[in-house]
């Protein structure tokens, strides 16, 4: 099993080199860092995995306070045992919601401080990790048993916390969100759990839900359903507009096979507009879907020769002589293809370059962009 690591913070370098030295005497079960300000602390807290914290309050460059805060809004949720020179009865009710476990006076008991550093790391390792039950049955076991600790939740979705004292949950948290909005997330079975755990430690969290556990599970089936209903909704809507653009496409497209169809007259034997996601004709005059394929491979060919032999790119379009005065021309744009088979014979090349493609193709790649 991994050493638990223990993080001291205090400014004064004495106290330091003490309470190290104090914790080294429980043997060489844990790691001991330290840090002289709250500012240290935290760094710390971004590099490491931090079991217990053993705080001072009264730091220069930032406090433990403020420590406590930051921690808080980040919810990052751990033991801590504060340490203070000073009376904490007033504060105690301010610290609630942060993860304090215990307060010692300084100057400090060690025999205390190494009794309550064994305690808490080794209910810590007690943690019980959790599969094949459901969130909502798992705390009706906490309820019926009426135990006290915090339930962490790790989803596809969602980490968070929950936080329940004597079978009755207080507190439930997730960041980014309210408490019903964690609730409806942590509760939600269609969420997969990667990670569900219980340590059983006194949080001294402050009661925030005064409702009852069946309560709390009607109004969570309440929230996943409503929220399921409105992505079922936001779907619908999706559909909608995608059928609507795809109309929009099909006449743009359309439009365009018409056009050409004028310029060319009989000359245009065959076209086809076809888009390598969907893998089929979109629009066309007498398409062939394999003809489509075959000029989609000997585009990339191209392409692929040209740029081995270091040659310029292949430009807006090319065309291929074929047989029979026949001419093949394709132009590959992003995803989309617009091929065309031409009789040569009825249609002068220097018209079908300059005039007919040159028009066709900046119409092409504005329907494309739009």
């Amino acid at each position: 099993m991994d050493k638990q690591t223990i993080l001291i913070v205090d400014d004064e370098k004495k106290v330091l080199e003490l309470l190290k030295e104090t914790i080294g005497e429980l043997g060489n079960e844990y790691n001991v860092l330290t840090a002289r300000n709250g500012k240290e602390a935290l760094q710390t807290f971004e590099k490491e995995k931090i079991d217990l914290v053993l705080l001072d309050i009264n730091m220069p460059v930032m406090s433990g306070v403020q420590v406590l805060s930051e921690l808080h809004n980040k919810k990052i949720w751990l033991p801590i045992i504060i340490l203070t020179a000073y009376n904490v009865k007033g504060m105690e009710q301010k610290f609630l919601e942060f993860g304090i476990v215990d307060y010692l006076r300084k100057p400090l008991d060690l025999k205390k401080l190494k009794k309550r550093v064994e305690e808490i790391l080794r209910n810590r390792t007690k943690k019980d990790s959790i599969s094949g039950m459901s969130l909502a049955a798992i705390l009706q076991v906490l309820e019926m048993e009426q135990r006290t600790g915090v339930l962490t939740i790790k989803t596809d979705k969602t980490n968070g916390r929950i936080f329940f004292k004597e079978g009755r949950v207080v507190d439930i948290e997730a960041e980014g969100l309210s408490a019903e909005e964690a609730l409806g997330d942590l509760l939600d079975e269609s969420i997969k759990h990667k990670e569900i755990s219980i340590e059983y430690l006194n949080h001294r969290r402050t009661e925030k839900i005064n409702k009852s556990l069946t309560e709390i599970l009607l109004e969570a089936s309440k929230l996943i359903d409503e929220d399921k209903s409105n992505k079922k909704e936001e779907i619908e809507i999706d559909d909608e507009v995608a059928e609507i653009e795809e109309k929009v496409e099909d006449e743009r497209l359309n439009g365009l096979i018409e056009s050409l169809k004028e310029e060319l007259g009989d000359a245009l034997l065959s076209t086809e507009i076809w888009e390598l996601d969907k893998g089929e004709v979109i629009a066309g005059f007498n398409p062939r879907e394999d003809v489509c394929d075959l000029f989609t491979q000997i585009t990339f060919y191209i392409n692929e020769a040209l740029s081995t032999a270091e040659y310029p790119e292949l430009g807006r379009y090319y065309i291929l002589n074929l047989s029979g005065g026949k001419i093949s021309v394709t132009v590959p744009i992003g995803e989309y293809f617009w091929g065309m088979l031409i009789d040569s014979k009825k249609t002068p090349l220097g018209f079908l370059l300059k005039v007919v493609l040159s028009k066709l193709i900046a119409s092409f790649e504005e329907a494309i962009a739009s």
